[in-house]
């Protein structure tokens, strides 16, 4: 989860444009602006000053703490280099208040645990909880993506570092529907209530249970062979997760699945009727059933059978029926009314 500009490699390219009035315990009654690449290390400093980054000004903090007895502003496109690790944090005391705009890029240690980990404080008084902020971005799957939290404590707002596990989610149904896995029994015990759809990092839809927010389907289309589809979910309690990138792989369906009658009536079950030369693929096959939202309803196992029943919800609606056998996936369409 490292920086696209990580510290280590950025020592050797540092230049300085840091006014002498302001160094270490020197003070200065005006604001002084940091402008160009600024390196905090080695051991805790202390600024008595009001202090200004400018726009594109980078402030590297690879100590303990940089304790500042002063207020400090940011400009939009000031950034703040810093490494989060399990004995490194606090890396920025503010006497005074902070305002602005300016960005974090964090190094992350490898196994970090998505836990709490405080980076700057502030006067709490005019201080804005907007000053600070890390930008939003698809993590590895099965790591954490990270997020920037603020609280208040005493007279001060800190900002801390916080991560949430990226999950496998995404459920393929045939080459043209993806689903949120958002039956808790399987997918950590989750529940998710928002979900917002990307294809190569540009958005394709969002929304709730309501509209059908659970799955993507492209209209009969297939799903594109070369492009990363990715979901954002919100989870019932407000917490945000993101799913792995998923990657479309068209697969061959040695099988013939129909399901009859369609629409069936309430209360009225319907059959599922396999065909294939070879009968092993329906060994441990299984029809999942969801409603148009994504939402997991309940499964059968078919065991080899090639026709079976179905028992559907006795609400009237349309339903996906998620036929598996081995590596083969079919969705069919059925409406009960």
């Amino acid at each position: 989860m490292s920086t696209q500009k990580s510290l280590s490699k950025r020592k050797l390219l540092l230049s300085f444009v840091l006014l002498p009035i302001c160094l270490l315990s020197l003070h200065s009654q005006t604001p002084v602006d940091w402008r160009g690449k600024i390196s905090i290390g080695g051991n805790t400093t202390k600024i008595h000053c009001n202090i200004n980054l400018t726009e594109s000004g980078e402030l590297y903090l690879r100590a303990d703490t940089m304790e500042l007895t002063g207020n400090y502003s940011g400009e939009s496109g000031s950034a703040i280099f810093l490494s989060a690790s399990t004995d490194r944090a606090n890396f920025m005391h503010v006497s005074g208040m902070a305002a602005g705009t300016t960005e974090i890029l964090p190094d992350v240690f490898d196994d970090w645990d998505g836990s709490p980990v405080e980076l700057i404080k502030a006067q709490k008084g005019q201080s804005n909880a907007n000053t600070f902020f890390v930008r939003e971005k698809q993590a590895e799957c099965n790591r954490y993506a990270t997020f920037l939290g603020h609280g208040n404590e005493t007279g001060n707002m800190f900002w801390y570092l916080y991560g949430t596990p990226v999950l496998p989610l995404i459920v393929q149904l045939a080459g043209h529907t993806l689903l949120v896995n958002n039956n808790s029994a399987t997918n950590g015990g989750y529940c998710f209530v928002h979900y917002a759809w990307y294809k190569d990092g540009e958005l394709l839809k969002e929304g709730t249970h309501a509209n059908n927010g659970g799955s993507y389907y492209t209209g009969g289309a297939e799903l594109d062979e070369n492009a990363d589809y990715t979901v954002k979910v919100t989870g019932d309690k407000g917490n945000i997760y993101f799913s792995c990138p998923y990657r479309y792989t068209p697969v061959s369906m040695p099988v013939n699945v129909f399901v009859y009658p369609n629409p069936v009536p309430l209360n009225t079950k319907a059959s599922i009727q396999v065909g294939t030369n070879d009968v092993s693929l329906l060994d441990n096959a299984t029809v999942e059933i969801y409603d148009v939202s994504g939402q997991y309803i309940g499964k059968i196992n078919i065991n080899g059978q090639s026709l079976a029943s179905l028992d559907l919800p006795a609400k009237a609606g349309i339903y996906l029926l998620k036929f598996g056998a081995k590596d083969y996936v079919k969705t069919l369409k059925i409406m009960v009314e």
